[in-house]
């Protein structure tokens, strides 16, 4: 009779460890290593990306990244807006027609709009470019969280909910991020991340009254950058990291402005700026 209670406590028991891990789901920090691997150690990544970033009732923008990366820091990397862009994103599209070339020393940011370009010294990241795309994705202290699965372009992805670090989610007090990233089910390749910032704005306005200052709805700021293709260790002509400043084009040292390089942090955008990813 002992036996049989005891042996029945431990099937209970196991049942019940068994049920706790199905609800928990699958590794989300696992997922994450396993698609952030290849393009980590890839000798050469390309990609394109499109990004769409909206303000909400401020406009939205889209543009099309297209990324030529080496291991050893070489990078050809250009913005281009794509669509037409609404309400006062309009102002940041006329800046956002880049291209970025980095030789593994020097970084050059070129401006179509302003016909300048602006240099800088090259990050040590081992692949500037794929760290941008993987942004605060794969950055120490993140925490990783299930969130289900959702399609992107006909793909079924893992949702991962990523949390930075605590005191890291802005400098300005009270701003959030929302960061979630879709790795899809049956290769483990990065799909798409979708970044919401919500960032409050300081009391005062049109409808406050006397002696009263009434609170404004937050500025939300939402950035998806979905992945249209991507080779990896394919080869890259070596003169495609050469940067050849365009006819008239003028150097700008005391900074300039536009979105930069994933992974190197251009200068800020006039007017509206897509976070940085």
């Amino acid at each position: 009779m002992i036996r049989r209670t005891a042996t029945a406590a431990s099937m209970a028991g196991l049942a019940t460890f068994l049920g706790a891990s199905a609800m928990a789901g699958p590794d989300a920090a696992a997922i994450i290593r396993k698609a952030s691997a290849p393009m980590k150690t890839a000798k050469t990544y390309q990609a394109k990306w499109r990004m769409v970033m909206s303000m909400g009732d401020m406009g939205t923008m889209s543009m099309d990244m297209d990324m030529k990366t080496t291991s050893d820091g070489k990078a050809y990397v250009t913005t281009t807006p794509v669509g037409t862009p609404t309400g006062m994103m309009a102002m940041g599209a006329a800046m956002a027609s880049t291209t970025t070339v980095s030789d593994g020393k020097t970084v050059y940011i070129y401006l179509k709009g302003m016909n300048a370009y602006q240099k800088m010294p090259a990050p040590k990241d081992r692949n500037p470019g794929v760290k941008g795309v993987l942004g605060n994705i794969d950055q120490k202290g993140v925490t990783y969280a299930y969130a289900g699965t959702e399609m992107v372009r006909g793909k079924k992805c893992h949702v991962i909910k990523i949390t930075p670090p605590s005191g890291q989610q802005g400098p300005r007090p009270g701003m959030k991020q929302d960061i979630r990233a879709y790795v899809d089910v049956n290769t483990n390749h990065l799909q798409q991340v979708k970044t919401v910032v919500t960032m409050p704005m300081g009391p005062g306005g049109p409808n406050a009254g006397a002696g009263q200052s009434a609170q404004p709805k937050p500025m939300v700021m939402t950035t998806t950058m979905v992945l249209i293709k991507e080779t990896l260790n394919a080869p890259i002509p070596p003169g495609l990291f050469t940067f050849t400043p365009p006819k008239g084009a003028t150097e700008m040292k005391g900074g300039m402005m536009g979105p930069g390089m994933p992974g190197v942090g251009g200068p800020p955008v006039r007017g509206p700026q897509p976070p940085g990813r």
